[in-house]
Order: structure tokens, then C-alpha cells, then sequence
């Protein structure tokens, strides 16, 4: 289920980028704050932000929600103000080692997010 919050989120985040870029980008940052509340409530939840989205192991649901908050990062670079343990945990994740390094690899870095250029 919190897969299913999160491509929720995806959804409205391609609609954004595809369709609306230019009138709508300003209003979807704006309303960003309470998009992610949910994760937000959700990791406060559990173990007080110290473990995953869905319990002590990471899953599928943890690296699909921080490759969008990644995403979300480069279109508005303090998107994550508001949820300091969602911020925390994007960190935590992304410095996993093996993630860590494609992350920092040219595979990564050269490859753009969108197909249109928009970011």
C-alpha cells in the first residue's frame, strides 16, 4: 500500500512534467509539503524515522520512494524542509554503499530524469 502512495505521487509528479510544466510548476511545489506528509507520518512511525518506509528491512516501496524524492529534490531544492525525517531518510538510503556509488557514476550523473529535459 505505501507503493501505491508513492506512485500516486509519481503519477501527479509526470502530469507536472509532461503537461503542465510551465503554468503549473510554481502550484505543485507549493502543495508538495502535504503530498508528503503521509511519508513523513509513516517513518515517524516507525522507530522514529530510524528504520525503512515499512519496517526493518528495506523493500521495493524504499528505493521507489527515494528515487522520486531524489527526482523531487533536482525540481525544487528544498522540497524536503518540511519533513525533516523524510529528509534524514532519503540521505540514509542514498548513501547505501552500492547505491552510493551508481549514484555518483557517470551512469547516473549523465542520464537525464525526464525525457523532455524538464527537471
Amino acid at each position: 500500500m505505501v507503493n501505491d502512495g508513492v506512485e500516486d505521487l509519481r503519477l501527479k509528479y509526470i502530469q507536472l512534467i509532461y503537461q503542465n510544466y510551465e503554468s503549473g510548476k510554481a502550484a505543485y511545489v507549493e502543495a508538495l509539503p502535504g503530498q508528503l506528509r503521509p511519508f513523513e507520518n509513516l517513518l515517524s512511525k516507525n522507530h522514529g524515522g530510524k528504520a525503512f518506509i515499512v519496517g526493518d528491512h528495506i523493500s521495493f516501496a524504499d528505493y521507489n520512494l527515494v528515487e522520486l524524492m531524489r527526482n523531487h529534490l533536482v525540481l525544487a531544492a528544498g522540497c524536503l524542509a518540511s519533513c525533516p525525517l523524510l529528509a534524514a531518510y532519503v540521505e540514509r538510503v542514498s548513501a547505501r554503499p552500492h547505491l552510493r556509488t551508481y549514484l555518483e557514476s557517470a551512469a547516473h550523473c549523465d542520464r537525464p530524469i525526464n525525457g523532455n529535459g524538464k527537471q
